[in-house]
């Protein structure tokens, strides 16, 4: 009996460590130099609501530009895809994918929408999907916060799924300026112009309910939050622009900057130990990093007069910003120790660079098409993609974090 049970034990190990490694396989290597496209078919059976999905979860993937897709309809379908994907039963959808290749079931769920929903649910999908593919979570339920000029000569502060879908006004009180999230996605902060004095607010998107944050004279422009609650901000409150620190709860307040020049749009790297900021004091604006302390400030953008609007990656390693060249303002890219400088728009005038919460997106603003609109794209510069409609001016994208 020892020896069966031994010999039990050994089998149910052994199982698994085969389920552990079926389920950790990586189809998509998204570190690749050269990442190999993804067959994949894609089968809906159901309602219109069903094909609605379909058309989404396809948009969302085809935007990472790691996807090849087969028709499931086309013989010999099952052969030329590497991954199954089907979905039938209407708004309650059942999910099935299938490993062709190992004719191994990956995953099996079940999720119910109303109509209402539909895109909520196809991004879900969408996320199950790139992380079976990748082993990385998925981006199509974060969201974008962004300013859009009203009619009467305002600027409202909107959210939209990533996609540009399901847009919401946030805010259209006074003048709305800059703009961030808190960590966990649940507050928006923003700067707003209100009986001539410009604060900070704070706004619960759950409930929702507006709270001042920071109030003093002068100009005070909100700009990133850290890990453990703390904002940065700039505020001209005793003269010259400088860079300040306050935590969630509007207390703590720390200056940071002390120079003759102005110094703006601070943003906390990932882990909140650094933070990267424009400032003239060398007689043109460039991009600057110092500790969160305010200690070490070293410069790191050396190239053209006119460098701002620092984006930190998630992944501490690439600082975006936007840099003047020839005339107009373009998005580049650079290593967070000032190396391996990159363009990566060429078109028009390109601001406010925000990555989204994998690093593997840049949403930006530009004019490319005439009017100002919200762009996103690949952190290479691929994929571009418009996502706001044109006869509304568009600006100052702010990607979300996950969603807690």
């Amino acid at each position: 009996m020892k020896k069966t049970t031994v010999i039990s034990l050994i089998c149910i190990l052994f199982l698994c460590i085969v389920l552990s490694a079926a389920q950790a396989r990586i189809y998509i290597d998204i570190t690749s130099p050269a990442i190999r496209k993804l067959p994949i078919s894609i089968n809906t059976k159901g309602p219109s609501g069903a094909k609605k999905i379909e058309w989404t979860v396809k948009s969302d993937l085809e935007a990472t530009g790691m996807f090849e897709f087969v028709d499931p309809d086309v013989p010999g379908a099952e052969i030329k895809a590497d991954l199954a994907v089907d979905m039938s039963d209407g708004l309650k959808v059942i999910l099935t994918v299938t490993d062709l290749i190992e004719n191994s079931e990956v995953l099996k769920k079940r999720l119910d929408a109303s109509s209402m929903i539909l895109r909520t649910m196809a991004h879900s999908i969408s996320n199950d999907i790139y992380n079976i593919a990748t082993g990385r979570k998925g981006i199509f339920r974060t969201r974008i916060s962004y300013l859009v000029n009203s009619s009467i000569g305002r600027k409202e502060l909107r959210v939209m799924d990533w996609d540009g879908y399901n847009s919401k006004t946030v805010v259209s009180r006074g003048l709305i300026s800059s703009h961030s999230w808190s960590g966990d996605g649940r507050f928006l902060l923003y700067s707003s112009e209100r009986n001539r004095k410009w604060k900070i607010y704070i706004r619960d998107l759950r409930r929702p309910v507006e709270t001042v944050l920071f109030s003093s004279k002068g100009l005070n422009l909100v700009g990133g939050t850290s890990p453990d609650g703390l904002v940065s901000f700039s505020s001209s409150r005793d003269g010259s622009s400088e860079i300040y620190t306050i935590d969630i709860y509007g207390k703590g307040l720390k200056k940071l900057t002390r120079s003759f020049g102005i110094d703006v749009s601070p943003v906390f790297s990932p882990d909140g130990r650094k933070i990267a900021f424009v400032s003239d004091r060398g007689g043109t604006p460039q991009i600057y990093i110092m500790n969160s302390d305010g200690s070490a400030v070293r410069r790191l953008t050396f190239e053209g007069s006119y460098n701002t609007s620092p984006s930190w990656s998630p992944a501490d390693d690439l600082i975006a910003f936007v840099g003047r060249k020839n005339g107009k303002n373009q998005i580049f890219v650079v290593k967070s120790d000032g190396s391996d400088l990159r363009q990566l728009t060429f078109s028009g005038n390109n601001e406010s660079p925000s990555f989204s919460p994998d690093g593997f997106f840049i949403a930006f603003d530009s004019d490319r098409d005439g009017g100002r609109s919200i762009y996103i794209m690949r952190s290479n510069g691929e994929g571009l993609k418009r996502i706001t409609p044109g006869y509304i001016k568009a600006m100052s994208p702010k990607w979300s974090p996950y969603f807690k």
